[in-house]
């Protein structure tokens, strides 16, 4: 709690396991996979009120799981996802009240973009405390992504609400399936691929 830093933090490990862990108020990143970590898994956490985002899989985090986590009220996004973070399973996890996007690909070229991800069941909800943002968002090159039974919504009153677009596909993308997702939102996906 209240580190001047990320909360949790490791680089360049294999098979590092994080259970039932809790990162509140860190001045940077609750969950910090990072720099080459193969086949981590991060369960039963909570990463709440840090400074950035709640989960943030940083460069070449491959093949992880990332299962019934609670990511709320951090600064920037629940979950951030980008370089070269690819083939990961984030299943089960719920994201509520995050400054901005709910879930984040970041805009990266294609080598370099996170990759066949897969998003299943998660609850994305009520993100976005100064501005307009949307549940999920993907930027970049980013392709051959899985989005399946999520619940995306705002249930704050009318006139808080500012998770208003459920899934934002930005210009560059490419292959997004979407599958099942129950989508409350102003517009529900906004798909800018030409």
């Amino acid at each position: 709690r209240n580190y001047n830093g990320d909360g949790i933090s490791f680089q360049q490990s294999n098979d590092v396991q994080v259970r039932d862990c809790l990162s509140e108020g860190n001045s940077s990143l609750g969950l910090h996979p990072g720099s080459g970590s193969q086949r981590p898994s991060i369960s039963g956490c909570t990463a709440r009120g840090n400074g950035e985002d709640g989960l943030f899989l940083c460069w070449r985090v491959k093949h992880g799981l990332f299962e019934n986590n609670t990511l709320e009220g951090n600064g920037r996004f629940g979950i951030s996802i980008g370089h070269k973070d690819t083939d990961n399973l984030l299943r089960g996890n719920r994201l509520r009240g995050n400054g901005e996007d709910g879930i984040y690909f970041r805009n990266e070229t294609e080598g370099m973009a996170g990759h066949r991800n897969r998003l299943v069941e998660n609850l994305i909800e009520n993100n976005g405390t100064e501005r307009e943002v949307a549940g999920i968002r993907v930027r970049g090159f980013t392709q051959d992504l899985i989005f399946e039974g999520n619940t995306i919504r705002d249930t704050r009153p009318e006139g808080q609400r500012r998770q208003v677009v459920g899934i934002r596909i930005d210009e560059q993308a490419g292959e997004v399936l979407m599958k099942g997702n129950r989508i409350e939102a102003t517009t529900a996906v906004l798909d800018n691929r030409r």
